[in-house]
């Protein structure tokens, strides 16, 4: 029989450790926490924006590891 691992996700790679460590965090940030608690805030404005989202590597973390997109 086939003895590989099934995963849920088969096309994905699985998630490192040192991108589980950054996306914790930002999951432990105060200021993250707010802005997804309150994106219309200024906070959440500044850190939805995609210059922060696109190059933040803590925050890209966070949402590989964590975000709605994961299932």
């Amino acid at each position: 029989m086939d003895n590989d691992i099934k995963t849920d996700r088969p096309s994905e790679k699985p998630i490192g450790r040192f991108k589980k460590f950054r996306a914790s965090i930002c999951k432990h940030c105060p200021a993250c926490n707010r802005a997804r608690e309150n994106p219309e805030s200024l906070t959440g404005r500044i850190l939805h924006h995609r210059f922060h989202s696109a190059h933040c590597p803590v925050w890209k973390a966070y949402e590989e590891v964590y975000g709605e997109n994961r299932k």
